[in-house]
Formats: structure tokens, sequence, C-alpha cells
């Protein structure tokens, strides 16, 4: 099995972790980076056409290069026939490449964007409590992920620092993404988005959405770089709070709890060890497919509308 990256930052790293133990027959890698000082590798090339004197083809490729890139590494895969191919988010314009693209140029099984968490256990379960009203309707929406990078005396000299949309396209995205994904597509009536500057570090390393479905749900997201870490989602159904930080699942309900006068006490809480909410489900659904050699209907996860709705009134 030949695996092709797009890039080989620490994303790519993750992914190739996890490939190591996940994938169990013969494989071997090959990198697209610019930088060859990056990777101490014989098997790193700065383009494609240079990687095909060597490996001749590839069963699938993983592309993370940067944001501005996702669709010219697209194109290039798609020009030289691998079957499966898997994008980082956001994906900026790969769906609506898509819409007006002839399949019988080449031999593409399936596309996947890389929105890790709608497919983990945890966020579908959510997912599933909101859809059947099985604990009364669903009132509020909070994501909150903090990862306080920007305090890092390294930080200044990364790209990260230098844009102002970064906090929003790699991060916030994938707030925005999950509550497309568990409100759904549809259900988003306004939207108010804006990426805060830090007046401590100077940094634009906060980004924030809030808004209301049609149902007059409210959501409300934020993901920053000058926080202490932490990730948290909590949704606020009329007969249920359900919370996890990524480690543990808490439910707290009925809402109908009284003490002996009458009075509403706060209901009993329920903790479940929550199984992983990161890259591992993402990763494995594609690269099952890949070994299936089957065709699949491509996994856009809602790219173009986050995409939309992500930098919407931040300017």
């Amino acid at each position: 099995m030949k695996i092709l990256f797009y890039g080989y930052g620490n994303h790519a790293k993750r992914i190739k972790k996890y490939l190591d133990e996940y994938i169990l027959i013969p494989k071997s890698y090959c990198f697209i980076n610019h930088n060859q000082e990056k990777i101490n590798n014989k098997d790193c090339f700065k383009t494609i056409e240079e990687s095909l004197n060597t490996f001749k083809n590839f069963s699938c490729a993983f592309i993370t290069s940067p944001n501005a890139y996702h669709l010219e590494h697209l194109k290039k895969c798609l020009k030289n026939n691998i079957p499966y191919v898997y994008v980082e988010k956001p994906a900026f314009g790969i769906e609506e490449y898509f819409k007006s693209y002839n399949f019988s140029k080449n031999n593409l099984n399936f596309l996947q964007v890389g929105y890790q968490y709608n497919y983990s256990k945890p966020i579908n379960d959510l997912k599933k409590i909101i859809e059947t009203n099985s604990n009364g309707n669903l009132l509020r929406l909070d994501i909150f992920f903090g990862k306080g990078i920007s305090f890092k005396e390294s930080f200044r000299n990364e790209w990260r620092s230098k844009q102002k949309e970064a906090i929003a396209e790699t991060l916030g995205c994938h707030l925005l993404n999950t509550c497309i994904f568990l409100l759904g597509e549809k259900g988003i009536k306004s939207i108010y988005t804006k990426i805060k500057k830090s007046s401590e570090n100077g940094f634009y390393d906060t980004y924030h959405a809030c808004g209301l479905t049609r149902k007059a749900e409210m959501f409300s997201l934020t993901a920053s770089w000058g926080s202490p870490l932490e990730q948290k989602i909590t949704a606020y159904f009329s007969d249920l709070v359900w919370e996890s930080d990524m480690q543990q699942i808490f439910k707290s309900f009925p809402r109908d709890c009284f003490d002996e006068n009458g009075y509403f006490i706060k209901p009993s809480t329920s903790v479940e060890v929550s199984e992983e909410i990161g890259i591992k489900p993402s990763i494995s659904s594609f690269i099952d497919k890949v070994l299936s050699k089957k065709k699949y209907q491509f996994e856009f996860n809602n790219s173009s509308l986050t995409s939309e709705l992500l930098l919407k009134n931040i300017y």
C-alpha cells in the first residue's frame, strides 16, 4: 500500500503515526513538501511528478498542506488518478469544484473532507438526542476550545501569528462544522462572527460565533489560542444538560427534581468515560474504504457551508 502526503506538518505526522498502528499490511509513505529540510527522508519530493518516478502510483492521498493549496493539490491527485483522497479542513472550494467536474476523466472512488468530529461516537450520540427529542427540546449549544499557544515564545515566528483569519480557519472551523453537523445544514437562521485581537499578546487569537437556528435554538462557539487548554461541548435541553470534556460525558437530568418542601433541586449527574474524540475515527473510516477498493458517496462534511459562514461578518 503506497500512501501520499501533501505537506508534512504536525497534523500529517499525527495521521502517519496512527496509520502505522492501524494498517497491518505492508505500506510505504511518500511526502510532497517544498521544504526538504523539514524531512530527513529519502521518500520526500518537491512535486508529485518527481515522486512518480519512484512510486509509480498511489493507493490514497492525504492533503495536509496549507489551506490555500488544498484545491491545487487535489487537482494534482485527480490528474494522477489517485483513487482515494482525504483533504484536510477547511478545504476551501473543494465541494464547489466537484459540482461541475467531469468524473469520466479519472478513477476517483472516494473523497473525504477531514472534519474529524463528525465521526466520533459521542458527537453522533448527541446528534441523536437532538434529532429524536429524547430528552426534550434543545435550548442552547455551547462549544469552547481553548489552547493557549499564542503565549508560547515560538508562536511569534509561526505563520499562524501573521494572519488574522488563522484562528478561524484552523480551530474555529472545527467548532462551526460540528455545530452545523449537530443542528443540521439547513438549521442555522442567523450567525454573527468576530475575531478578537488580544491586548496581552497583540495577536488575533480568539474566534467567536453565535446565532440562532430556525427553531430558535441558540448556539455559542469560541475557539481561542489565548486561553488555558480546555475542550468542552455543552448542550442544554429542556430535560437534560449534556456535557463533554473530551474525556468524560456528564448527563444531568431530569428537570423535575424537588425537595421535601417542593422546591427545585439540582438533578443527579451520571458520568461516562468518553470514547475517542480525535482523528482516529475519521482516519479509520477513510482507510477502511481505501482497503475495500470500492466506490463511495463523497463525504464533504458540509465544508462549503462551513467555509461560507466561517468568516462572515468579521471584517
